[in-house]
């Protein structure tokens, strides 16, 4: 019985070292990959965005074409009563 347990022991010992030693071999934990260029797909969605954007700040302007001869948007003129 004794020298079976000396012989689990020396398996287990051997068994654990084995399993364990690949972990002690990295010597930096957790590195980071260095930033790369962002893939098309980002790129695309990147242009998009931008695209919104840009577009969204134009139509906010005043569009000078839109305009009668007395500087108002034929939506926005009220219609005076005839007398």
């Amino acid at each position: 019985m004794v020298v079976l347990q000396a012989v689990m022991k020396k398996f287990f010992l051997v068994a654990l070292f084995i399993t364990i030693s690949p972990c002690m071999a990295q010597t930096v934990a957790g590195t980071t990959l260095p930033p790369t260029e962002p893939s098309i797909r980002e790129q695309i969605k990147a242009d998009r965005e931008r695209d919104r954007k840009a577009e969204a700040s134009i139509s906010s302007q005043a569009r000078p074409w839109d305009k009668d001869a007395n500087g108002k948007r034929p939506w926005d003129r009220k219609d005076e009563p005839a007398k």
